[in-house]
C-alpha cells in the first residue's frame, strides 16, 4: 500500500516537494490510514479536524482523539467546532451539504492563513462508485458519472485508488488506530443506503462492481476533458453577458446539434437538473415570457435570447428623500441637484435623467420597487397607463422588470426611474425651481 500510495501521487502529479499539505482528518479509518501513509512518506503535513457537533459526545471524542494523535506524533493540528444543524436550517441545506460547505470553507481559511498549498481528502475507490450511483439516481450530466476528481484545484485525493477492504487490511496490519462513526451504519442517508443496500446486491452480478464502476468513471473523466474543449467552442458562439445575467443566443443554439447536451452541462451548476432539459429545449421555440426555474435561478425566453438570471428577494422597503438629500446609493444610485436658475436648463432626453418641477412635489419623496397595479401618466400623454403595460410597450426584458424602481410624490409616481417621468411633474413655463435626478 505504501508504494502504491507514493506511485499514485507521482503518476497523477498531486504534489511537489515544495508543497505543504493540509490533511482533512476526521478520525475515521480512511483519514487515519491516509495520515499514516503521509507520515511514512516524509511529506510536509499538518492536520485539520472539523467537529460538526452531530453526534454529541461521540463527535467531541473524535476531536480529542485526533488532537492527541497529532500531539504524540508532533503534527500541527487545527480544529474547529460547528453548529451544523443551525447552519443547515439558516441556509435551507441538508445536513450533509451543510457539513461539506463548512468543511471546505474552513480548509480554505486555514490554507490562506498558514500558507498550505494542498488539501488532502481521504476519499477511496468505493466512495467514487457510490457517488456515481447517487448521481445516476437523481439524474446527472456526464460530469456526474465521471466520479470524484483525483485533483480539483488545490484539493487532492491520494487514497482514491484503494478500496475500503484494502484500507481496512492496511489498518489492521499496521495497527492504525481510528474511531468508528456510528452514523455510518444507518441507512437514512443516501450514500449509506447505496453502500449497505444497493452495492451488496450488485455484487451478485459482479463481485468487483465497485472497481468496475470506478474504472468506468475514470474513463469518463478522460472523455470529459475532450468534451470540455467542444463545450468551450459552443460557449464562445452561444453565450454573452449583460451585467449579472447570462444570455444564450436562440439562433446559435438551434444550429448546434449538441444543444441539449450543452444546456444540461451548462445549467447544471445553476440548479437545473438533467430531467429539466426537455423544458429548457422547449423554450427555444416558445413565445417570449416563458420560463423554467431552478431553486436559485430563472431561465427566461425573451425574443432572441434565453436569459439566465439569479432569483432576488423582492425588496418592499421604501427610501425617503428629503429636500436636503444630495444623493442615495441604494436601492438605486441617484445624484440629486436643485437648480435655482432655470434659464439655462436644457431638457434632457436621457431616460436616466429626470427634471421635475419642485413646486409640484410633496416631500419627503419615496423610492420603492414598482407594484402590480401601479399607474402613472407618461410624459407627453394625458391619460393613465399601468406600469406593467408601459414596460411591455417599451420592451423591457421580462427578467429586468422585477428590478424597476419608482419615485413617488405622496401617492403619485413622479418618475419610473431610468425610463420615463410622469407628465404631471414636468417643468413648464411657470416653473421657477427644478430638481434634477441623475441615475448613475
Amino acid at each position: 500500500m505504501q508504494d502504491r500510495f507514493i506511485n499514485f501521487i507521482r503518476e497523477n502529479n498531486l504534489t511537489t516537494p515544495d508543497d505543504s499539505i493540509l490533511l482533512g482528518v476526521s478520525g475515521g479509518i480512511d483519514s487515519m490510514v491516509m495520515l499514516q501513509l503521509f507520515l511514512k512518506s516524509g511529506f510536509k503535513i499538518a492536520v485539520a479536524h472539523c467537529n460538526f457537533g452531530l453526534r454529541a459526545d461521540e463527535s467531541d471524542g473524535d476531536e480529542q482523539f485526533v488532537k492527541y494523535y497529532c500531539l504524540m506524533n508532533g503534527i500541527v493540528c487545527h480544529s474547529i467546532k460547528f453548529d451544523t444543524n443551525e447552519y443547515a436550517a439558516e441556509n435551507k441545506l441538508s445536513i450533509q451539504v451543510a457539513a461539506r460547505e463548512l468543511r471546505y470553507a474552513y480548509f480554505e481559511e486555514i490554507c490562506k492563513e498558514y500558507k498550505y498549498t494542498k488539501v488532502a481528502i481521504a476519499h477511496n475507490l468505493n466512495d467514487t462508485a457510490e457517488t456515481v450511483l447517487i448521481n445516476l439516481c437523481r439524474g446527472t450530466g456526464i460530469k456526474g458519472v465521471a466520479g470524484i476528481k483525483v485533483m480539483n484545484g488545490n484539493i487532492i485525493r491520494p487514497l482514491i485508488f484503494a478500496t475500503r477492504i484494502e484500507i481496512e487490511d492496511f489498518a489492521k496490519s499496521h495497527d492504525v488506530k481510528y474511531r468508528e462513526d456510528s452514523s455510518n451504519s444507518t441507512t437514512k442517508y443516501k450514500r449509506n443506503f447505496i453502500r449497505h443496500k444497493i452495492i451488496p446486491e450488485l455484487r451478485y452480478l459482479n463481485p468487483s462492481v465497485d472497481r468496475a464502476i470506478a474504472d468506468t468513471a475514470n474513463h469518463l473523466q478522460e472523455a470529459v476533458w475532450l468534451v470540455e474543449e467542444q463545450l468551450d467552442r459552443i460557449r464562445d458562439v452561444v453565450i454573452s453577458k449583460q451585467g449579472e445575467d447570462t444570455l444564450f443566443s436562440v439562433e446559435a443554439l438551434k444550429k448546434e446539434r449538441s444543444a441539449r447536451f450543452f444546456l444540461v452541462e451548462e445549467l447544471n451548476q445553476f440548479g437545473f437538473s438533467p430531467s429539466m432539459a426537455s423544458a429548457v429545449i422547449e423554450l427555444l421555440n416558445a413565445e417570449s415570457g416563458r420560463r423554467v426555474e431552478s431553486s436559485t435561478h430563472t431561465l427566461y425566453k425573451d425574443r432572441e435570447f434565453l436569459i439566465l438570471t439569479s432569483k432576488k428577494v423582492k425588496d418592499d422597503s421604501e427610501i425617503l428623500i428629503s429636500e436636503d438629500t444630495k444623493s442615495i446609493l441604494s436601492p438605486v444610485k441617484l445624484k440629486i441637484e436643485t437648480l435655482g436658475d432655470i434659464s439655462d436648463v436644457k431638457i434632457e432626453k436621457d431616460p436616466d435623467i429626470a427634471l421635475l418641477d419642485c413646486s409640484k412635489l410633496q416631500f419627503p419623496l419615496k423610492i420603492r420597487i414598482w407594484h402590480p397595479g401601479d399607474k402613472f401618466i407618461p410624459f407627453g400623454m394625458s391619460g393613465y397607463k399601468k406600469i406593467s403595460d408601459f414596460l411591455v410597450d417599451i420592451k423591457v426584458p421580462l427578467h429586468q422588470k422585477n428590478n424597476v424602481y419608482v419615485l413617488l410624490s405622496g401617492d403619485d409616481i413622479a418618475w419610473v426611474i431610468g425610463y420615463r417621468i410622469d407628465n404631471r411633474f414636468r417643468i413648464d413655463e411657470q416653473t421657477s425651481n427644478v430638481i434634477k435626478f441623475s441615475l448613475t
